[in-house]
């Protein structure tokens, strides 16, 4: 089964672009609060935080997975935190 991509669901950046603009709206959000290991063990806070990110950026149809693995790649792999 093929992972969803941002473009998927009408995002108009590319993947590079979109998982810097939520690593922003991550540290907007919880920068010195939560780091993502802590927001994945509080899913309700987790749900806010896509449900922010939709209404923000008007992207009604992006599945809360697609915004969470933009983040988790980075905290993976940390030189895609550059620039943030």
């Amino acid at each position: 089964m093929r992972r969803s991509e941002p473009g998927d669901f009408g995002v108009v950046m590319d993947k590079e672009e979109f998982r810097q603009r939520m690593l922003s709206e991550f540290d907007g959000q919880f920068k010195g609060k939560m780091s993502l290991d802590e927001l994945l063990l509080r899913p309700r806070v987790a749900l806010w935080f896509c449900d922010f990110v939709r209404e923000k950026n008007r992207w009604w149809d992006l599945p809360d997975d697609v915004i969470l693995r933009s983040i988790m790649a980075a905290r993976k792999n940390p030189a895609l935190k550059s620039g943030v």
